[in-house]
């Protein structure tokens, strides 16, 4: 069975169920999957090839890597997409942002200059860091 290749450093920064889809289908694969499949329950049937709108080695593959994440009727909760577009995102953003300024990042990503910012500021994933200095709001 080929495995599609996927950056490791992407796999390393995406929750778990995500990184079983992404390391199962490949990035751009799973991308368009779970644009229709994402945010719901999905059956994983055990003896059927193709299904899903996946060909049956992305199906066995998938059996595969999720097989963790399973409930007893073989359901798992899938991710919607907008997560991966946001993990991918972000990483580009701080790759790059020794070569661009806040301004061409901010109109390049559609974004404004103070989200820009902060996902500079919290690294690749964007994900406020526990300890940073902000307070509790109660």
């Amino acid at each position: 069975m080929d495995w599609p290749m996927v950056d490791t450093e992407l796999l390393s920064l995406l929750p778990p169920v995500l990184k079983a889809v992404v390391k199962a289908l490949g990035y751009v694969r799973a991308r368009e999957w779970l644009e229709t499949r994402g945010g719901v329950n999905v059956n994983i049937p055990v003896l059927k090839g193709e299904a899903l709108g996946l060909k049956a080695d992305e199906m066995a593959r998938l059996r595969i890597v999720l097989a963790a994440h399973m409930d007893a009727a073989g359901r798992v909760s899938m991710p919607k997409a907008d997560k991966l577009w946001q993990v991918a995102r972000n990483v580009a953003i701080c790759k790059t942002s020794t070569q661009y300024s806040i301004r061409d990042q901010a109109l390049a990503y559609r974004l404004t200059g103070r989200q820009i910012t902060n996902i500079r500021r919290n690294g690749d994933t964007g994900i406020n860091p526990a300890g940073d200095g902000q307070l509790d709001l109660f």
